[in-house]
């Protein structure tokens, strides 16, 4: 066996371990099934967006948090000691996520595609610019995420300045499907022309490009996609052959102080306050620590900022959108604007508070940070509160910006929205503590957001069942704070809703509470 058949072979192994591939064929089927349901011209429309969004960009968080577990675990510079080449261990790991990607595309575009194949040459006719597009913007992105990564000293670093890059090569084909971007200077960015590819498989009618120009703009990006690989190759090369020029030091916890009265008297220091003994005093002093590591990390700058960019982009992006479908395709989108604020704001603010959540937690653990906690008062408990507590909190408050300024709930406050941002907010610390319920380290984190973020949206689907049908989802915490935005399905009082969907966010938030604990208890 050559030695890249070796380092794929060992890549793929990884993955299983860490459940990318599980997560990879569950979000596929996941979506599969969701277009399959859809009528045929709402699934074309909407299957290049998805495709773009999820399924292209499936590996870029994921490896970062690869390089950067490897680089923790020490697994960088051993490979400097083994006969796999740089150039082997880049293309093996370029070759799985990539083939995921494409793989996980067959089925999505096959099923938005279902009104116009018929035979098998009509399937391989749209599928082969469909696994161009998104192939060729997977390895793009993974290039480029792999090089930042290789640059940032921690995730959490990696996520406040990879969407600078990012942000224009995904929004800007997003842009171009949507019409608001139509103009050909829209191909500088090279991803556009993958958007083309994948549109031209799924819905040729609504392809702006062919022939000539369409061979000029992809010819771009593949020149785009060698270039970042050999960017990469160059700077892993560099890190393994100078580790002390390329590494980065690990974040050093800062202390928690110590919140006893007597704390520091035995070293001659005076002692604490006496209102720290309080157990405020310990997840204020445990707030301060954050904001100290603001101007660091930037995770609390995040998580106080994408709200608001998202509540722009949806009033700016979203009536072009709306205008573009209804006259390419004659659907008014008018009726589903409340199916549009729960899935991109009331639903989707929550998952990034959740987010940013899980990952700083993970990240603590897998730093040691938590050590300090077996020598303070702020005990793992505690830590614990302060954390669902922050993360509670900041989802509250981004939905208090981001669903007026959205511009999608024209009607103002009233008692049912209010309530669903409450209940909404709740589903933010439950996300958190879900993933680092199941994720031992930085790279099962990031493959357990992928895989339950998009859980959260599961009770969306009320919208298209019947009214007895949609209490199935009930056992779900985030079909609360849909039913009480919706009132359906129908048949429960207001108070009655907001009681349910308290007692139970509740009840899961403190089952997996205590499994993120042990997991905790078993890293310190």
């Amino acid at each position: 066996m050559s030695r890249l058949a070796a380092a794929i072979a060992l890549e793929l192994r990884v993955q299983l371990r860490y459940g990318v591939i599980a997560v990879a064929a569950g979000l596929t089927a996941a979506w599969t099934a969701v277009l399959a349901v859809l009528p045929e011209r709402v699934a074309a429309t909407a299957a290049p967006f998805l495709l773009l969004v999820d399924t292209a960009t499936f590996g870029a968080l994921l490896v970062a948090g690869l390089l950067m577990f490897e680089r923790a675990e020490g697994a960088r510079a051993t490979l400097a000691m083994t006969p796999l080449r740089t150039t082997e261990y880049l293309a093996a790991r370029l070759v799985t996520l990539t083939g995921i990607s494409v793989l996980s595309a067959a089925p999505i575009a096959l099923v938005a595609a279902r009104d116009r194949i018929g035979t098998a040459a009509e399937a391989v006719a749209a599928l082969f610019p469909v696994l161009c597009g998104v192939g060729l913007a997977t390895v793009l992105l993974l290039s480029l995420a792999g090089t930042m990564a290789g640059r940032a000293p921690e995730l959490t670093r990696f996520l406040v300045v990879a969407p600078l890059p990012l942000a224009p090569l995904i929004a800007v084909p997003l842009g171009y499907l949507a019409g608001v971007l139509e103009h050909p200077a829209a191909f500088a960015v090279p991803t556009t022309a993958a958007a083309e590819l994948v549109r031209l498989g799924v819905t040729p009618d609504a392809a702006r490009l062919s022939g000539t120009g369409l061979a000029w703009a992809v010819g771009y990006l593949v020149l785009w996609c060698a270039g970042l690989v050999v960017v990469a190759v160059r700077h892993l090369r560099a890190e393994l052959t100078h580790p002390t020029r390329a590494a980065h030091p690990t974040r050093v916890a800062a202390p928690v102080p110590d919140a006893s009265p007597t704390a520091g008297a035995a070293h001659g220091a005076p002692p604490a306050p006496r209102h720290r003994r309080l157990p405020g005093g310990v997840l204020v002093a445990l707030f301060l620590i954050d904001l100290r590591g603001v101007g660091r990390e930037l995770v609390l700058v995040v998580i106080v900022a994408a709200p608001l960019l998202l509540a722009l982009a949806l009033r700016f992006g979203y009536p072009p959108v709306t205008g573009y479908v209804w006259r390419e395709h004659g659907l008014d989108l008018g009726p589903y604007l409340p199916l549009a604020l729960a899935v991109f704001v009331l639903l989707h603010v929550p998952m990034m508070a959740g987010s940013a959540g899980a990952l700083r937690l993970v990240e603590d653990a897998d730093d040691r940070t938590l050590a300090v906690l077996r020598v303070s008062p702020a005990s793992l408990g505690w830590y614990l509160t302060y954390r669902v507590l922050l993360t509670g909190v900041a989802a509250v408050a981004g939905l208090a910006v981001a669903v007026p300024l959205s511009g999608l709930a024209p009607q103002g406050w009233g008692p049912g929205l209010a309530v669903a941002v409450l209940l909404a907010g709740l589903q933010a610390p439950l996300l958190m503590l879900a993933v680092t319920a199941v994720a031992g380290n930085k790279v099962g984190a990031l493959a357990a957001v992928k895989g339950l973020g998009p859980v959260m949206l599961v009770p969306v689907a009320m919208w298209f069942l019947p009214d007895p049908a949609g209490w199935t989802l009930a056992w779900l915490p985030p079909f609360w704070p849909v039913q009480a935005l919706w009132g359906a399905p129908a048949g429960i009082p207001l108070p009655a809703a907001t009681a349910l969907g308290l007692l139970v966010s509740a009840a899961v938030t403190a089952l997996l509470a205590r499994r993120t604990a042990l997991r905790l208890r078993e890293a310190q």
